[in-house]
């Protein structure tokens, strides 16, 4: 069962991904980038959201960045409230801890691709 929160999120994701603001590689498809991020399988996703067409949407860059402040907090605000909404405490550190890594993963591989170098033991 989807969260009122996990909606919300995803479509978050969703919309920063169609828009082109994310630290993605050019060419992720939409639904491996869910099923990575939500922990979930792709038939899920598709079940969930049937017209949206999940495989067929490849991401391509714009700014590659959330650019004003006030919706960077937003997009932490709506993360945490999906966190928050996991109601097991093992299982909302699990999926931080994993969400996290998804994150950092995908930023150096958009670091690589850009040709930005990146100090990994200084992370």
């Amino acid at each position: 069962r989807w969260t009122a929160e996990e909606i919300v999120f995803c479509d978050k994701l969703i919309s920063l991904f169609n828009d082109g603001k994310l630290p993605l590689t050019a060419g992720t498809k939409l639904n491996d980038f869910l099923a990575s991020m939500l922990k979930s399988k792709q038939s899920r996703l598709t079940k969930k959201m049937k017209k949206a067409k999940l495989s067929s949407k490849i991401f391509k860059w714009d700014a590659c960045f959330i650019v004003p402040t006030i919706e960077c907090i937003e997009m932490s605000e709506m993360e945490d409230n999906f966190f928050q909404s996991i109601l097991d405490i093992k299982e909302r550190a699990e999926f931080k801890f994993h969400m996290r890594r998804e994150w950092r993963d995908m930023f150096s591989n958009f670091c690589l691709q850009v040709g930005q170098s990146l100090d990994a033991d200084a992370w």
